[in-house]
């Protein structure tokens, strides 16, 4: 979409072509690519590429013995029962709405602030936890810095900070050292899919007293 200025880096969308990006961070990309014709386009340029390249490759030889082991193991496998699913409407890009419909029919959001609420989700890895964030019209996250580094895509509506606006679709990198404090449009309310690698530093004199609420849960 025309309106996204935000994108992964060419070497992210190399590395999830070939299958090489950690799960957290796919995930991501997997969600900025349901908005994005761009990355979308640059990404089948780079399957093309690696499909060229594996035409071109020198071809093996296989055993036929491990050939026939392989086909009779595959030939052996149950086959997959054949169901209608009914899939509610929803917002949210595919990748995401199947996260959360493995562990809850809805996100399960949970006050964060005032102007913020988070609900996680499983993703079966233990480097980043991912969730989902929602700020309220017009709310204000507190001014924090980043310990580590955070994905964040754009799901609804927008948000801004110091440096820019953030529209659906748009996809950002924070690392560490990184500082800035989020708010919502006035217009309605954001909804953000994040992969953060570590808990972020409050810039309030008082921020110690949110640690035990601050902890990061990958799961």
């Amino acid at each position: 979409m025309s309106s996204i200025k935000h994108h992964p880096s060419r070497a992210m969308l190399v590395d999830f072509s070939a299958g090489n990006l950690g799960t957290a961070e796919s995930i991501c990309v997997s969600a900025h690519l349901h908005f994005c014709d761009q990355c979308r386009n640059e990404l089948m340029r780079l399957d093309q590429v690696a499909s060229q390249l594996m035409t071109e490759a020198e071809p093996q030889t296989i055993d036929e013995d491990l050939f026939d082991s392989v086909m009779s193991k595959i030939d052996a496998l149950p086959e997959a029962p054949t169901k209608v699913e009914t899939e509610e409407k929803s917002d949210f890009p595919h990748t995401v709405t199947k996260l959360i419909n493995e562990t809850e029919s809805a996100p399960n959001w949970r006050r964060m602030s005032s102007s913020v609420d988070v609900a996680r989700v499983r993703t079966g890895q233990n480097k980043y936890e991912v969730a989902l964030h929602r700020i309220c019209a017009g709310g204000k996250t507190p001014h924090h810095g980043h310990n580590g580094t955070e994905f964040t895509v754009v799901l609804k509506g927008s948000f801004s900070d110091e440096q820019a606006v953030y529209s659906e679709g748009d996809f950002l990198l924070r690392g560490p050292g990184d500082k800035h404090q989020p708010m919502g449009a006035q217009n309605g309310e954001c909804i953000c899919l994040s992969a953060l690698e570590a808990p972020i530093k409050l810039s309030s004199p008082l921020g110690f007293l949110m640690k035990p609420w601050l902890r990061i849960n990958p799961m």
